[in-house]
């Protein structure tokens, strides 16, 4: 009967264990919100049309490419240019000179 009563309070966590673990999840929660800002920011500059290569354009991109001198261009979905009724026009093959 006793070998029993002690292995119940071998399964039991201590304290120090329970504190260890609530540190260690308020420093992963610091951490995320520390690098959480920092990628929001990469992400904000990465959604540029610019930074990508391209313009916003009213029309479609093939009206662009015309606009411009030649070239093909094509939409490139998901930039800033996406908040209004522009599209964000990139070059796929310039126009030749």
């Amino acid at each position: 009967m006793k070998s029993i009563i002690k292995s119940n309070k071998a399964q039991s966590i201590s304290i120090n264990t329970i504190v260890i673990a609530a540190i260690a999840l308020i420093v992963l929660v610091v951490i995320i919100a520390i690098f959480g800002g920092r990628i929001r920011d990469f992400l904000a500059g990465t959604r540029s049309c610019i930074s990508a290569g391209g313009e916003c354009f009213e029309g479609t991109c093939a009206e662009y490419g015309t606009s411009v001198g030649g070239g093909i261009y094509t939409s490139f979905p998901g930039t800033n240019c996406d908040d209004s009724a522009q599209k964000c026009c990139i070059p796929l093959v310039n126009s030749v000179s």
